[in-house]
């Protein structure tokens, strides 16, 4: 017996898996929670007891393991968050925001990132006022710029420049372009999809490229 395709019933087979997949991924997130606030306070409690001749090593070790965890945390809560806005059971709370003020204030708390890799990060803005949410909004640029450093070498620059309405984060790096793998790879991050998240809930969008230099580039397209 043949049997005839239609488009429609493939169409509803990728809702619902879409449907699964926003389900699994928002219980998975919620319920790391508790093991991530179990470690986080065990993580506490071992660095408290240690005595003033522990080796430096050892609390070293239990620092980085704290801010990795504390890293964790942040993602499940993006995810989480991303498929609320998605979903629609989250709206953003829109008001006029400074965007020029945000920007900066997000650049000034990713400098010491930008120094600890060796790369500088430098930002031209020109004034700019939109509707939006100001804590969202505050959250995707902080998650975009420590992406792109993830990305930026010794040597190399973070340059982030806004005009209308539109934010270009431009990755340059001293050894010539980035390869077309890394910016493929930043697209599909965690960061991006919350970033890309935020701003499609309030009219925005965002993408990844590469321009005419070969410099990896996210383009934030701001809402109005």
């Amino acid at each position: 017996m043949v049997t005839s395709w239609k488009p429609e019933a493939s169409e509803a087979r990728r809702g619902h898996l879409r449907v699964v997949r926003d389900d699994v991924s928002g219980l998975l997130a919620h319920d790391l929670k508790t093991p991530l606030a179990a470690i986080a306070m065990n993580l506490e409690f071992a660095l408290g007891e240690l005595g003033p001749n522990a080796p430096a090593s050892v609390r070293g070790a239990l620092e980085d393991c704290r801010d990795s965890n504390q890293d964790a945390v942040v993602l499940v809560t993006d995810v989480v968050e991303a498929l609320q806005l998605a979903s629609g059971q989250r709206r953003p709370h829109l008001a006029p925001v400074d965007v020029q003020g945000l920007l900066g204030a997000a650049v000034q708390r990713a400098s010491r990132g930008a120094a600890a890799r060796g790369a500088t990060l430098v930002w031209t803005a020109e004034p700019t006022t939109i509707h939006g949410d100001v804590d969202l909004l505050e959250r995707a640029l902080g998650r975009l710029l420590d992406r792109g450093l993830r990305y930026a070498r010794a040597g190399g620059s973070l340059r982030v420049s806004l005009k209308q309405r539109t934010i270009a984060i431009r990755v340059v790096n001293p050894d010539g372009a980035v390869m077309l793998l890394d910016s493929e790879v930043a697209a599909q991050s965690l960061a991006t999809h919350f970033a890309d998240a935020v701003l499609r809930a309030q009219g925005g969008s965002l993408r990844t490229e590469l321009d005419a230099d070969g410099a990896m580039v996210f383009v934030v397209s701001l809402p109005s």
